[in-house]
């Protein structure tokens, strides 16, 4: 079976400025984060991480080559028997890219039960020490540095000031702790919250820019482009994923399981011997 490989391209050709202070690229241009792999095409997420022999069965036979690991956070929400640094090196070799996600702690207006929660006083903490640990983490399952590791912001009520400036802190904090290790920073928001949100200070000094965007719109639109709250001039350049369908089982190979689908053209993780 022919396997299909991820492309790496030049960093300092990808990122806009993302430091608070910083005019160069990140990337290239910045020792700390080595070239990403960046995934384009089709990708899907399940909660837990699927078997080598379900990857084996959905590759070629599916439309997509990405999937996404919950590979850490307080507030993940299944076990993951499966994810192992042995199953990234195998599923990796398979030619499946892998999508890091970090479901942390979530905004204090979140909407949802999730127990763990940041606010306007504590994001910049939190969001540094989830940063540390999603590093600790990624380093663990053989995620090098160059990985674009995403943090979960589930949907909230930005008719809360307080808690609206709570996401951007955290998303800052998240983002210059992992350049400072040498990874790259992407969030997963709601295109109705923390997109618009940290759209409205994309080119603020005040809050780092994490370097990718990957937004839920179950609206069955696969489109990177032509998004209702952030303009296409912003995180343009291979810096976009879109959730754009949601719960749902798909059968291929034989072997059936219950995703959502995205839509990339984004950093995603670097894995040794890729």
């Amino acid at each position: 079976m022919t396997r299909r490989r991820h492309t790496v391209i030049a960093a300092a050709v990808l990122f806009a400025a993302t430091s608070v202070t910083a005019a160069a690229p990140v990337g290239a241009a910045d020792a700390r984060v080595p070239e990403p792999t960046i995934a384009t095409g089709l990708g899907f997420d399940t909660c837990t991480a699927p078997s080598v022999a379900a990857l084996d069965a959905w590759w070629g036979t599916s439309p997509y080559t990405t999937v996404n690991i919950y590979f850490g956070g307080i507030n993940r929400g299944c076990r993951q028997p499966n994810l192992t640094p042995s199953w990234v090196q195998t599923v990796s070799g398979m030619g499946w890219g892998l999508l890091p996600t970090y479901m942390g702690h979530q905004p204090v207006c979140m909407l949802g039960n999730k127990e763990h929660r940041f606010t306007e006083g504590d994001a910049t903490a939190i969001g540094t020490a989830n940063a540390q640990d999603a590093i600790a983490q990624a380093q663990h399952l053989g995620l090098l540095p160059g990985s674009a590791l995403y943090a979960d912001v589930e949907h909230y009520d930005r008719r809360d000031t307080s808690c609206v400036t709570a996401v951007r802190r955290y998303v800052s904090a998240w983002t210059t702790t992992l350049h400072d290790a040498g990874y790259l920073a992407g969030v997963y928001v709601h295109q109705d919250s923390g997109l618009r949100d940290l759209s409205a200070v994309y080119d603020s000094p005040d809050y780092a820019r994490p370097d990718a965007v990957w937004m839920a719109r179950w609206d069955g639109n696969p489109a990177l482009t032509g998004w209702p709250t952030a303009p296409d001039s912003q995180w343009a350049n291979h810096q976009r994923a879109k959730q754009y369908r949601g719960d749902h089982t798909e059968t291929h190979g034989g072997v059936t399981l219950n995703i959502d689908s995205d839509a990339l053209d984004a950093p995603i993780a670097t894995v040794a011997g890729r």
